[in-house]
Parts: C-alpha cells; structure tokens; sequence
C-alpha cells in the first residue's frame, strides 16, 4: 500500500503551478523566508486536510482493512487514474497544463507577479498544493487499507513529505547552498516542462492498473 501511496505522490511533484511559485519565490533576495513560509503552510494545510479525511473515517463505520473494502477502493481508485490518464492521452485533458488538481485562483498569480512578502508565499502554499486527483486517490487507498490511526497517519505523512520533494529540496539549498538555489530548481522546472506528460501517463496507467488488478485479486 506504502509503494501506491509513493508513486501517487510523485505524480504531484510535477505539478506547475507550484513549481512556478517555488521559481517565483527563490528568485528574491529574501528567498529562504519565502520558501520557509511557503513549505510550513503548504504543508500544513494539506496535512489538515489528510487528517481531517482520516479523522472522519475514524467516526464512522467503513469497515476499513476488510477484503470488501480494500477490494472496491482499490478498483475505485484504479478507475479513476484510467479515466485522467485517458483524458491526458487523448486530449480532453489539456496537455499544456499537465495537473491532477484546479489552477490556483487568479488573485494568486497576481499576488506571486507582485513584491513577495512571507504573507503572500503562506498564501501561495496552501493556492499551489490543492488537493487533486492523486490526492483523493491515495486517501482512498489509505483510509481502506489502514485500520489503525497511526499507519494511516504514516502513510500520510509519507504521501505528502514526496509531494512536497522540490520544495523541501528548495528550501535546504536556499539554507545550504543559497547561490546554488535558483539553478537547481530552474534545472528541474526545465525537465518537468518536457517529462511531466510522461510522468503523469506512466503513473495513471502504471498505478490505476496495479490498483484494479490488486482490487479484482482481493475480492
């Protein structure tokens, strides 16, 4: 289950828009504030949110860890990464946006083309990292396959400490290698404008399979 959680995860990482706002905000003086503020309120908001779908299912009965459970949220899940890697492979889905998730309003572009200050990169954390597909598909897997709350908990924890890889990246060579920052990650923003519609597919296709497969074996 950890190895799905892994690989939906790093879907994320190719998300642009907060790859964008990662380049935006390391490129001023005060970047390691920015980049600071940006990691600790992005991650707490889509922790709170994780925790918030793990906490719910904890009130209610879903039957989480039986084989039934697992079953259909893993064929649920699967489904849904076919559908988006469908969509993506076909068009439907717009290729020059290769994203799981809403664009970030268009009050947050305007606030990262403005003079960035350590409110505006908290806001842009949260705006960058909204919840999408690979998330909800992962919480799924999470929810059905974890009865005790502290390996849904881990399981968490490890989906979003990936998704969130280039920015904690970013932030430790703002501290380490401060020079060194803005090349790191424009190199990475370079490769992910070529990569990310292939990583994307590879994972819809690769995991959404798995997930059905696994599913259709457990029921």
């Amino acid at each position: 289950m950890i190895f799905e959680v892994f690989v939906l995860a790093l879907a994320c990482t190719v998300r642009p828009t907060s790859l964008a706002a990662v380049v935006a905000l390391i490129s001023r003086d005060s970047r390691r504030g920015l980049m600071t503020a940006y990691v600790i309120a992005g991650l707490a908001f889509t922790l709170a949110f994780g925790l918030i779908v793990v906490g719910v299912t904890e009130g209610i009965h879903v039957h989480s860890g039986t084989n039934k459970t697992k079953a259909i949220a893993d064929i649920a899940g699967g489904i849904l990464a076919l559908a988006f890697g469908l969509g993506l492979a076909t068009g439907r889905i717009d290729h020059r946006r290769t994203d799981d998730a809403p664009r970030p309003a268009g009050r947050m572009k305007s606030l990262l083309d403005r003079r960035l200050t350590i409110r505006t990169a908290a806001l842009a954390g949260p705006a960058t990292h909204i919840p999408g597909l690979f998330y909800l598909v992962a919480l799924n897997v999470i929810v059905a396959h974890n009865v005790a709350l502290a390996n849904k908990t881990l399981a968490l924890v490890t989906f979003n400490v990936v998704w969130f890889a280039l920015p904690l990246a970013a932030l430790i060579a703002c501290i380490v290698r401060p020079e060194r920052a803005l090349d790191l990650v424009a190199s990475v923003e370079r490769w992910t404008r070529d990569h990310a519609r292939g990583v994307l597919l590879t994972v819809s296709f690769g995991a959404g399979t798995a997930l059905i497969i696994r599913g259709v074996l457990t029921i």
